[in-house]
């Protein structure tokens, strides 16, 4: 059986409620089949588009910091904003404030990060995916530390110019839209093959330090008996 882009093993069951089929997840939360949870988390740097008509009206949209203010003034209604606010003016903080439904504010000295504690938040929904919108910039330490957060769960990190997840093992048909597709093993990844993209490989054991993988282009399917596979997608 082949799986789209990357799957988080859950315990689920199925059940009839009211004559529709639905799934019962490990929370006790009853969703209708069909209608997958989204939690949207929007970041900084703000290098992405935002098009609400794409978003739907369950999905849960959380801002952070300066992604939050970028978000209101896109248009779009947040369910929650958390952050302390170092990344934005004290007009812009006050637009924040003035347009946020909830607001979690953090000191600037604390133990995690921002994305880390919206991630944190975004977990509890038990959601079928979670998309970072930003979260990729200048600071090396900071994206590194998000990428690092696509290790919990069903997550996504995308921008303009790069899109990244994990794969956990199993067979997936990977669409593709950027000009490169890369992979690289976060724990050694055993009988990784690799076809349809314009490098195929078969039945390879990748380790953490090795970078065959690296620009490959195109779209095609990807399998593995183990370990933890990054996918990170991107432009020139």
């Amino acid at each position: 059986m082949t799986r789209q882009r990357h799957f988080v093993k859950r315990p689920v069951r199925l059940c009839l409620l009211q004559g529709r089929m639905c799934l019962v997840r490990k929370t006790g939360k009853q969703r209708w089949d069909g209608c997958a949870m989204v939690v949207r988390i929007f970041a900084s740097p703000t290098d992405y588009t935002l098009d609400a008509s794409r978003f739907s009206k369950d999905d849960v949209l959380i801002g952070v910091d300066y992604g939050a203010y970028y978000a209101l003034k896109s248009g779009i209604d947040l369910d929650l904003v958390l952050g302390d606010f170092d990344s934005t003016s004290s007009e812009e903080t006050t637009f924040v404030k003035a347009h946020a439904r909830v607001i979690k504010n953090f000191s600037t000295e604390k133990d995690s990060t921002d994305s880390a504690l919206a991630v944190k938040e975004a977990l509890r929904y038990d959601a079928d995916e979670i998309i970072i919108y930003g979260g990729i910039g200048n600071r090396f330490d900071h994206s590194f530390a998000n990428m690092m957060l696509l290790k919990l769960g069903p997550i996504t990190c995308v921008t303009d110019s790069a899109e990244m997840f994990m794969l956990d093992p199993g067979i997936y048909d990977l669409h593709n839209d950027f000009p490169y597709i890369s992979f690289f093993a976060i724990e050694p990844v055993k009988r990784l093959s690799l076809r349809g993209f314009k490098f195929d490989l078969e039945a390879y054991d990748l380790d953490v330090d090795d970078p065959l993988c690296i620009s490959n282009q195109g779209a095609g399917r990807v399998q593995f008996d183990r370990g933890l596979l990054l996918v990170i997608k991107s432009q020139d």
